[in-house]
């Protein structure tokens, strides 16, 4: 039987932000945040997380190893990943999962409505005959 997505999960160093992210997801329904300042500890009760957002300051030299651990910690949940100085959107879509790679720069409605097209794919149930996704990346 497949593990229930039950959590959202926020990675942050800055509290105001954290408490953002989680009035902003609590607004749209989801109950269950859990928030962390690093994303160094174990995390494995809650690798199936149906959402990931990391906003944290990270040099950019060691944002693709932090992409990288976050997509096999958490390896079936959507992730909004900020990246450091650009406001470019880079979407990678998967047959189970989209990632998303913004940068810091967008706008804050670009950034929530992100947020809410990621929650609706993973709360959307899947069809019967839905045809997989080739995986694809497109850059914004």
């Amino acid at each position: 039987m497949k593990p229930l997505l039950i959590a959202c999960v926020v990675f942050s160093d800055y509290p105001i932000k954290t408490m953002a992210y989680q009035r902003f997801l609590n607004s749209l329904g989801e109950k269950c945040v859990h928030s962390f300042r690093s994303i160094e500890p174990d995390f494995s009760e809650l690798s199936h997380a149906k959402l990931v957002i990391c906003d944290m300051n990270i040099m950019e030299e060691f944002e693709e190893g932090a992409l990288s651990k976050l997509e096999k910690t958490f390896p079936t949940a959507n992730i909004l990943f900020l990246e450091e100085d650009h406001s470019d959107m880079l979407v990678k879509f998967s047959n189970h999962r989209d990632i998303c790679r913004l940068g810091k720069l967008a706008e804050i409605n670009v950034i929530h409505s992100t947020l809410k097209e990621l929650l609706l794919q993973v709360n959307r149930k899947p069809k019967k005959n839905q045809r997989p996704r080739k995986e694809r990346i497109e850059h914004t």
